[in-house]
């Protein structure tokens, strides 16, 4: 492929940092309007560095409904940064629920709860879709769209590595359930520090079920 111009620089290392870095989650559309206007620029050189994607294998085109993100393997030391990232989120939107003395009507949270106990042992992924479906029912007390989509997407990004990292995430599912069943308590209960003490808790048991996982 013919050289790079300047512009085309800028969009292609931006992207590719974000592909690479795991900040965008597996088969996530990448429109050119979106880009150009964030990077601030035209987007015929957005349209060139997605092309050269294409062809190197990050992203993938289908015909008549655009370009979508590929596979991404995480190393450790991402896997790691994920999950410190998404604590440092989870935890600042349940400080912001706080402060805005959100009341969290738990009943929806307890029925997907429920939903969640009976797919625990499937092969299938109906346990982290439910999870999903868990996390947005909570993210909607956050005006926050922005850092909600964030939450969801890191997420998205550690169950798709195409890694063992999600046989490491459904040896975990159980553990998940006994933390989420003690945050709709504390949410109940408006206690939002003993609420992100559990998903500090949370989050460090599955870092270290990771770090055992690629040690064995």
């Amino acid at each position: 492929m013919k050289k790079m111009n300047k512009m085309e620089a800028i969009a292609y290392t931006y992207l590719l940092d974000q592909i690479k870095g795991a900040h965008w989650s597996k088969d996530r559309q990448l429109k050119e309007l979106d880009i150009s206007r964030e990077l601030e620029i035209s987007r015929t050189p957005v349209r060139h560095a997605l092309n050269r994607l294409v062809y190197e294998g990050y992203v993938y085109r289908i015909p008549n409904k655009g370009v979508f993100v590929g596979d991404a393997s995480l190393d450790l030391n991402q896997r790691k940064e994920r999950i410190y990232f998404l604590e440092a989120l989870l935890q600042h939107i349940l400080y912001t629920l706080q402060l805005d003395e959100a009341v969290v009507d738990t009943s929806p949270l307890e029925a997907t709860l429920n939903d969640l106990e009976e797919t625990v042992a499937l092969d299938s992924v109906a346990f982290e879709k439910l999870e999903s479906s868990f996390w947005r029912q909570l993210l909607s007390y956050h005006s926050n769209k922005y850092m909600n989509e964030r939450v969801l997407e890191t997420m998205t990004s550690l169950y798709q590595d195409d890694s063992h990292t999600p046989i490491i995430f459904k040896k975990s599912r159980s553990m998940k359930v006994t933390h989420y069943k003690k945050l709709i308590e504390w949410l109940s209960e408006s206690n939002y520090i003993y609420a992100r003490r559990e998903i500090r808790i949370l989050l460090n048991q599955i870092l270290i079920n990771l770090i055992q996982g690629v040690d064995d």
